[in-house]
């Protein structure tokens, strides 16, 4: 079985590593390749925390943490392309 892509923001990039929800089956951590050394996550979640790190909000949509290299989504595997 092919390795399949993400497409991000425009991109696509070549997805490393998916890990899945023993509970519900669903895509819980995607990893991807930025460039030859550097690796991002995207994490299912529907939440976000603001940049003050004082409360969170909605997401519906692909949205990079405000202080981290990493993301989150409420929906992974619409992100996956082949």
């Amino acid at each position: 079985m092919r390795q399949p892509n993400i497409k991000l923001f425009g991109k696509t990039y070549k997805v490393i590593q998916i890990e899945f929800s023993r509970e519900t089956g669903l895509i819980e951590k995607i990893i991807y390749q930025v460039s030859e050394h550097q690796l991002k996550t995207i994490f299912r979640s529907d939440e976000m925390i603001t940049k003050s790190l004082t409360s969170t909000y909605k997401i519906k949509q692909l949205t990079e943490h405000p202080y981290h290299d990493y993301a989150y989504a409420p929906d992974l595997e619409s992100l996956l392309i082949n």
